[in-house]
């Protein structure tokens, strides 16, 4: 097996060192080394089962690492309070994960009164600005129930936006959704990208991964097989089990 061409950025916000995490005898990651500079947009590919949404758990801290380290701007994760870590790495799942029984307004403010102590009115005034920014505003009183799925996940990503975090972790966030609404969810992540926010994304959207990340790690069986900029990546993939599964996401 080739050794993973990894693309190695300057000034990591996020690095990943000898990442290990068991459920039971299952190894899901089995020595996991990442490195995501500031402003950096890296999509994670793989087959179901290859650990991408357990990596971005253990970088956030919702599941505890076994083995090795998360740092944050050089920082051990495990030693910031989870308030704090949950507000600078933010993340944005594949269910939305809104509140029910909260208006998408109030979904955006309850964050940032409880976690980050913020008055009412300065967190309504930023849930504005955020849900303004994504093009949930007009629906700003709507209860999730209310809205789409494209909808819950664009409040789902101003709540996110509303704690101001540094980097912001997606995990599938469009495998949930029905495919026309793909597209809107899709455009927001592209304007963060281009206002520079750090982006670690999960996905199964292959042109998206190839067109919009800076690079591209490939997960097979718990561990980075290849990570390498999208135009070889997808062009020249050096590995057989990278060549092997864009072949069949191709196709498909």
């Amino acid at each position: 097996m080739s050794t993973p061409r990894a693309v190695q950025p300057a000034q990591p916000i996020l690095r990943v060192e000898g990442l290990v995490k068991r459920f039971g005898d299952n190894s899901v990651l089995t020595g996991i080394d990442l490195t995501v500079a500031a402003g950096q947009a890296v999509c994670i590919i793989g087959p179901s089962g290859s650990g991408k949404s357990t990596l971005l758990r253990c970088i956030n801290l919702l599941e505890l690492p076994d083995e090795g380290r998360v740092l944050f701007q050089g920082q051990d994760v495990l030693g910031l309070p989870p308030g704090l870590l949950h507000a600078r790495v933010g993340m944005v799942f594949q269910q939305f994960n809104l509140f029910n029984n909260l208006s998408a307004l109030n979904n955006c403010v309850a964050g940032q009164v409880k976690v980050l102590r913020r008055s009412r009115a300065d967190s309504v005034r930023r849930a504005m600005l955020y849900l303004d920014r994504v093009g949930m505003l007009p629906y700003r009183d709507a209860r999730p129930a209310q809205l789409s799925g494209g909808q819950k996940q664009r409040v789902a990503i101003a709540r996110a936006l509303c704690m101001e975090p540094q980097v912001l972790l997606f995990d599938e966030p469009t495998s949930a959704l029905d495919p026309e609404m793909v597209d809107e969810v899709l455009s927001v992540i592209r304007t963060l990208k281009d206002s520079g926010l750090t982006l670690l994304i999960v996905t199964h959207e292959m042109a998206f991964a190839r067109d919009a990340a800076d690079r591209v790690v490939f997960m097979d069986a718990g561990r980075v097989v290849e990570d390498d900029v999208p135009s070889r990546l997808f062009t020249a993939p050096r590995n057989p089990r990278t060549r092997a599964f864009l072949a069949r996401m191709m196709r498909g």
